[in-house]
């Protein structure tokens, strides 16, 4: 077996490590098998797949030999190389024949590594965990399926999908469908029927999947759950709309929910305002930063911390309350560098402990500027400092 190792994108945060095995022959000679080996840096498998297929091509064309090489695709293998994980494909076999165990924690563990590791030569044996008389496990095996990502498996995961199936079960064959399924797969009207499920579960997922395949007719599919009963149905719709709807009822959708008395009610607003870029959600979250229920509080605390620009100093000044969450925003300050001086500047803080903060992030930024530039302009943003307005 050949081993090439193709060039790694470091500036891709996202990427992982795959392997890619690909099977080949030769006019030069057809019966002899060959196989050739990539490790590449992608975001997923089918990227991966791809960067490893243009290797294969542009050493082709570079051999520029009077025999073809052609792929052959039936025996392609794409695994992510993780550490503690097996990392051969004899290794990864082993792992998938352990989901024939009777032990359940052995069924559980293996399957969680499958689903870890993303090879889709398991699949046969993951589908036979359908049978397991377990709902948890045959959840989790539609799971995995649904992160390993071949599309070929969405038939068995869709036949799972009945009117008296276990909840959790229908809720991640629903997921699934909307990681696996192609442009040109007949998925509306299933999602439709999971729309109107009686189980919460079933009815977000739905919601999420229609906004990933993003399709068509979504406002008239999902804007009348806006009234559902179910906190986390609500906030998808309201995700999966913005960018396609009047955001004004949106937005009082919003509002109503940060005001319920269901503090679950209120963590998924937070959910919400912590991913889209909804007008007025530094101050929606400020204001949840200080709400009584202790789990309301610290996520809208860590959703609003998570947030960048410089708009965001003020908010998060007036919200620090120690050191740990002054170090988080003092790196993401040091990062805006000097652009963020006049805000800091400029700030004047409702309470004691907010100008100290503030005053510390005057004191880094001022080391920032001696570091980079020189005393002669540390000099005139200490002058700028000592005589800002009051």
């Amino acid at each position: 077996m050949i081993s090439i190792s193709v060039n790694m994108y470091n500036d891709m945060q996202a990427a992982k490590t795959y392997k890619v095995i690909i099977p080949y022959s030769e006019s030069a000679n057809p019966r002899k098998k060959f196989k050739i080996e990539y490790t590449v840096a992608a975001v997923d498998r089918e990227s991966a797949l791809r960067k490893a297929e243009r290797e294969f091509e542009s050493y082709a064309d570079y051999n520029s030999a009077s025999w073809v090489r052609s792929i052959e695709r039936e025996g392609i293998r794409i695994w992510k190389l993780l550490p503690d994980k097996p990392q051969t494909p004899e290794c990864i076999d082993e792992l998938a024949r352990k989901l024939a165990s009777p032990d359940e924690d052995i069924v559980y563990n293996s399957l969680k590594a499958l689903g870890e590791i993303e090879d889709s030569a398991a699949s046969s044996q993951i589908i036979s965990v359908f049978r397991h008389s377990n709902p948890e496990l045959v959840a989790l095996a539609i799971e995995t399926l649904g992160r390993i990502g071949d599309p070929s498996n969405l038939g068995a995961i869709r036949s799972l999908y009945k009117t008296d199936a276990n909840p959790r079960v229908k809720a991640c064959v629903v997921s699934a469908m909307g990681r696996l399924a192609l442009p040109d797969d007949d998925i509306v009207s299933f999602l439709t029927r999971a729309l109107q499920d009686e189980d919460a579960r079933v009815r977000a997922n739905a919601i999420e999947s229609i906004e990933k395949l993003d399709l068509p007719d979504v406002t008239r599919l999902l804007l009348p759950m806006l009234n559902d009963e179910d906190n986390r149905v609500r906030a998808n719709v309201i995700k999966a709309l913005w960018n396609k709807e009047d955001h004004s009822q949106l937005l009082e959708a919003l509002k109503v929910m940060a005001i319920d008395d269901n503090p679950w009610m209120k963590a998924s607003a937070v959910f919400v305002l912590d991913k889209v870029d909804i007008p007025g959600r530094l101050e929606l979250l400020a204001d949840m930063a200080g709400d009584p229920h202790p789990k309301i509080r610290q996520n809208a605390r860590e959703a609003l911390f998570r947030q960048h620009g410089l708009e965001c100093i003020p908010w998060w000044l007036e919200t620090l309350d120690n050191d740990e969450e002054f170090a988080l925003i003092a790196g993401k300050v040091a990062r805006m560098g000097e652009r963020a001086l006049s805000t800091v500047l400029a700030f004047h803080g409702q309470s004691e402990k907010s100008r100290r903060y503030s005053s510390m992030l005057l004191d880094l930024l001022e080391q920032q500027v001696l570091k980079a530039s020189g005393w002669i302009s540390w000099l005139k943003t200490k002058q700028k400092r000592l005589f800002k307005a009051p």
